[in-house]
């Protein structure tokens, strides 16, 4: 069945129904999942070789200078290149991506899949990845004048390199695409039963939770030498800004320490630590949590810790106990015998036994109050389950039980009416009208 309409925006929404047809569009679907998943690691392969080749043509310029502008110039040429198949690569990217929500939604006509803001972030994504220094314009290198030497980077080179990192963007896309989240049938299946969104975030967390200490190290370690790189990059408008320096200074900005002995000039260079301290905070607070999630007890040994625990604390109030009757019975003896100097201390020795016994009495309580709070979900969804399957047992027993009852009033009705039948032949004036003037 479809909706036809007029114009060029008709649609048909054909129904699944075939078996052959729903198999044909599962495998068309994996296809262009494997085709977006490619797509995005040969992205982001370009991406990763266009930040590094800014990364060459920098140092080059830095130190070379005009001895190496043919270096230079071969260098831009590559980037530029690069960033070319880039944007090819982004392009065809959206086009598999509408294919798949074509699919997915059984449309024939890619317009509407392409929205406004669909579009906008198409053209966005665009724009930052081509930002890249550019081979052209004039070089001071070709038209040496006389003043003051260049800089190394003429004209807007600068923030045209430094704007090259935004191309990290890809790192989480292709992790998603990567990982086996969208490639199992079963996180599928039991996701949208949950109404779960594979997006960057659940992969993130899933990378985090599954090994924290290495997803924290190449965090952090790519922070600091990009931070570092950046950092040197802006400083050297001032003749300085060496490697050194800032592989000092962005680590301890990064734990909030901030010694003094070496801060940035410029206001790039400011920036980059600002942000740099911003991250070096939320990363702080990251391995705080997984430090303290990795070292909580698991549940095993969590009731384990908690039944040893209450073990020694019932021994240890029997004891309590046990040491208040001697106290209390060596008190009586003395007191009986009037000893008044053995008696006086019994007594003290009974009151602090008292005062032992309810210390541990206290202890023990609170322990197993911090057992009952510490009760598992697992455990309490188990005696749910039970209760629910008790309750379903219950109600099916007594739907058998009404059954019954409703069986036996029929047979029952069905004897009374037979029982009458054959009383009625009988007594046939019972059916016999009476005549209302002689009361016959």
């Amino acid at each position: 069945m479809g909706v036809k309409q007029n114009g060029p925006e008709a649609t048909v929404l054909p129904v699944p129904g075939a078996p052959g047809e729903n198999l044909r569009r599962l495998r068309l679907r994996k296809r262009l999942l494997k085709a977006e998943g490619r797509l995005a690691g040969w992205g982001l392969a370009l991406a990763l070789g266009g930040i590094l080749l800014m990364v060459l043509h920098t140092e080059l310029a830095w130190f070379g200078g005009c001895k190496w502008f043919a270096y230079l110039f071969l260098v831009k040429c590559l980037l530029s290149l690069s960033t070319a198949a880039l944007l090819g690569l982004i392009l065809a990217f959206h086009v598999k991506e509408i294919q798949l929500f074509m699919l997915d939604n059984s449309l024939q006509d890619w317009r509407i899949a392409v929205s406004g803001p669909k579009l906008g972030l198409i053209l966005l994504e665009l724009l930052v990845c081509s930002l890249h220094p550019f081979p052209a314009g004039d070089p001071p290198c070709l038209a040496p004048e006389l003043g003051p030497p260049p800089p190394f980077l003429p004209g807007a080179e600068v923030p045209l390199s430094l704007l090259m990192f935004l191309r990290l963007y890809l790192v989480p896309r292709a992790a998603l695409l990567q990982s086996r989240v969208l490639g199992d049938a079963s996180y599928r299946t039991i996701g949208s039963l949950n109404q779960i969104r594979f997006q960057h975030p659940f992969v993130l967390r899933l990378l985090v939770n599954g090994q924290p200490g290495r997803v924290l190290l190449v965090l952090t370690l790519g922070l600091w030498l990009t931070a570092s790189w950046v950092l040197s990059v802006c400083e050297r408008e001032n003749g300085a800004g060496h490697l050194e320096g800032t592989l000092w200074v962005i680590p301890i900005t990064f734990l909030t320490i901030g010694y003094g002995d070496v801060v940035p000039v410029t206001v790039c260079g400011r920036m980059v630590c600002l942000c740099t301290g911003i991250m070096g905070v939320g990363c702080t607070a990251l391995l705080v949590a997984v430090a303290a999630d990795k070292l909580e007890f698991s549940r095993a040994e969590r009731h384990v810790h908690n039944f040893m625990l209450d073990t020694q604390c019932t021994k240890e109030m029997k004891n309590s106990a046990a040491n208040v009757l001697q106290a209390a019975w060596l008190f009586h003896k003395h007191s009986t015998a009037r000893a008044g100097r053995r008696a006086r201390k019994h007594h003290r020795r009974l009151l602090a036994a008292i005062h032992r016994f309810r210390e541990v009495r206290v202890r023990h309580r609170k322990l197993r109050d911090q057992v009952n709070a510490l009760v598992d979900v697992s455990q309490v969804q188990t005696i749910l389950c039970d209760l629910s399957t008790g309750l379903s047992t219950s109600q099916r027993g007594l739907e058998k039980r009404i059954d019954a009852l409703d069986q036996k009033l029929d047979a029952l009705t069905r004897l009374v009416t037979a029982a009458l039948e054959d009383r009625q032949p009988q007594e046939p004036w019972l059916l016999q009208p009476q005549d209302t003037q002689t009361g016959r």
